[in-house]
């Protein structure tokens, strides 16, 4: 089976590959989202040195791990490294000799996977590092060095930020983002699942566009059978996922499955500063966890411009976590084992249904922008929600837009066409007088309505577009 997708990453890794220069490249994004099948899949018939670094081993078991793989490179020294600088001087001893394999433009390529995990405090491995490749990749042999990681506030950090020494050595970032609907749809499609839009849209719902939980399903069962013996079954292999997502790559601490749990309660967000409140951890705790989640992309910062000052707010957009936290390990504890069950409490799973489908949207805002005919206008994307304790409004979706036009988008995922009556379009109607009210905008007002099976029933005009499956599948 070929490659879905990612031919816009694999471009770049090629690049390098076929550039006049050594190359330092940087893979970073989300645990399972396919980092290294993306460079073992484009690069790893050059591999001259590849190594993995281990989630908390020590740094002389890391040495003795990189130490056995220089031996299986061709290294004769059998004696592991004892320190970082003797390692990567080893290293490029192997590289460098005439048997190392070369790519075809004559590079060696060396691929260290979950690379922050081997700088540990107090560890010389990132000085280390460093002095490897500002004295040797400037050397005759040119090299193509690719970096892998899922701690991405630890990638951000170390290796892009500006002010880092390595941040400029970086010639290459790639972020690799999960799987959209369009190639969600192609995945499987090509191993022969026969599933309708519907079903992907809510695939995505529950597992995001994360390629390694696709492939832990099976095509003989449904949807629904694939979620209870992945997640919810007593031994489901995902069922610990999400810790295992925030013991790996973050700082182990309660604060991130504080803000989780207290995100997924709230479809629109939580005022940040009110989520400080409410979780009772020092400020500098909770700016550093906020920065990270951010950085990582599970939680998006946006302001909303109803509020006086218009205050920042946090909202959970990974849907995986908001599944976990929603009905894995929801907060009351009750986590039934089957998906049946969760479609039967109708007002529970209707509430996660519709925060989720959100979620997915929120994930297209291309799709959506190219649909309206403005994928070239500049915008600002954000939920709105008004200040009023009654008679105010709650609109999915405001998309600001340059060209002085705010598109007021609300999202309806139902099992048949969204049926619109008179009544619910005076209701849409209505918000819109109460954003304008309230936000005293200038721009012309025009609602959007994004539902994935489209809409029967009256239209009085008050709707400017309907946007449906078919638009946020396309590429």
């Amino acid at each position: 089976m070929e490659m879905i997708g990612r031919a816009k990453e694999r471009d770049q890794l090629l690049r390098c590959e076929r550039s006049d220069k050594s190359e330092l490249v940087c893979v970073y994004g989300r645990r399972r989202v396919g980092k290294t099948f993306l460079v073992e899949q484009t690069l790893s018939a050059f591999f001259a040195f590849h190594v993995v670094g281990s989630k908390d081993a020590s740094t002389s078991a890391q040495l003795r791990e990189f130490g056995l793989e220089l031996n299986d490179r061709g290294d004769a020294d059998t004696n592991p490294p004892k320190d970082w600088r003797e390692a990567f001087n080893r290293l490029y001893k192997v590289i460098v000799s005439p048997d190392a394999p070369r790519s075809p433009h004559g590079k060696a390529v060396v691929f260290i996977d979950e690379f922050p995990w081997f700088a540990r405090q107090r560890s010389d491995f990132l000085s280390a590092f460093a002095t490897f490749w500002n004295r040797r990749s400037t050397s005759g042999q040119k090299l193509l060095v690719v970096i892998c990681g899922s701690a991405t506030s630890w990638i951000i950090e170390h290796m892009l930020d500006s002010s880092t020494d390595l941040a400029a050595r970086v010639t290459e970032s790639i972020f690799l983002e999960p799987f959209t609907l369009a190639e969600t749809k192609e995945y499987f499609d090509d191993r022969g699942f026969g599933w309708d839009q519907q079903t992907l849209i809510e695939t995505q719902m529950v597992f995001g566009g994360l390629p390694f939980f696709f492939s832990l399903m099976r095509s003989h069962q449904s949807l629904w059978e694939n979620i209870d013996r992945l997640c919810l079954a007593p031994r489901a292999q995902l069922r610990n996922e999400t810790m295992v997502l925030l013991e790996s790559t973050m700082r182990k601490s309660r604060i991130y499955v504080d803000l989780f749990r207290l995100l997924s309660r709230h479809k629109y967000g939580v005022q940040k500063r009110g989520a400080l409140e409410q979780l009772g951890y020092s400020a500098s705790q909770f700016a550093k966890a906020v920065d990270e989640v951010v950085r990582c992309g599970y939680v998006r910062e946006y302001r909303n411009m109803g509020l006086a000052q218009h205050p920042k707010f946090l909202m959970l957009v990974d849907p995986f976590i908001l599944f976990h936290f929603s009905f894995i390990d929801p907060a009351n504890g009750v986590a039934p084992r089957r998906w049946s069950d969760f479609v039967a409490d109708q007002g529970r799973f209707n509430a996660w249904r519709g925060n989720a489908f959100e979620v997915v949207c929120l994930c297209h805002i291309g799709q959506i922008k190219a649909a309206l005919g403005i994928g070239g206008v500049e915008t600002k994307e954000y939920p709105w929600h008004s200040a009023r304790h009654d008679g105010g409004a709650q609109i999915d979706l405001v998309i600001e837009r340059a060209d002085r036009i705010a598109n007021l988008c609300e999202m309806k995922f139902t099992d048949l066409p969204y049926e619109l009556s008179r009544p619910h379009e005076q209701e849409l109607a209505r918000k819109r007088e109460v954003y304008a009210q309230e936000t005293g905008t200038r721009l012309a007002l025009k609602t959007v309505l994004v539902s994935a099976n489209g809409t029967s029933g009256y239209h009085d005009g008050s709707i400017a577009q309907v946007i449906t499956a078919e638009d946020l599948f396309r590429r």
